[in-house]
């Protein structure tokens, strides 16, 4: 799979939780996420235009469910699951 350039938002209210939404695209346009979760109703942009390659290996996410997500349906939500351990794709991103 070839690389995506993807804007990373972070949650306003819980900054273990992410949102990734092709590179360009208004994360207000978007109703899916704070449906599934309130903590995504406010984003703060983290990283814009960032090179996700789904190939890649993320500590602590899954590039490939990202990836299907984004492609399936325009965003994917994601969380840091070690606190202790920034994710590859939330440190290389700033």
């Amino acid at each position: 799979m070839n690389l995506m350039s993807v804007d990373l938002y972070q949650s306003a209210s819980n900054p273990k939780k992410f949102l990734a939404i092709p590179a360009g695209v208004d994360p207000a346009e978007l109703m899916g996420p704070m449906t599934f979760d309130k903590d995504y109703a406010e984003v703060v942009r983290y990283h814009e235009a960032f090179q996700f390659d789904p190939a890649e290996s993320y500590a602590g996410v899954n590039a490939a469910k990202i990836a299907a997500d984004i492609l399936t349906v325009k965003w994917a939500i994601y969380r840091r699951t070690d606190p202790s351990r920034r994710s590859k794709l939330a440190s290389e991103s700033r």
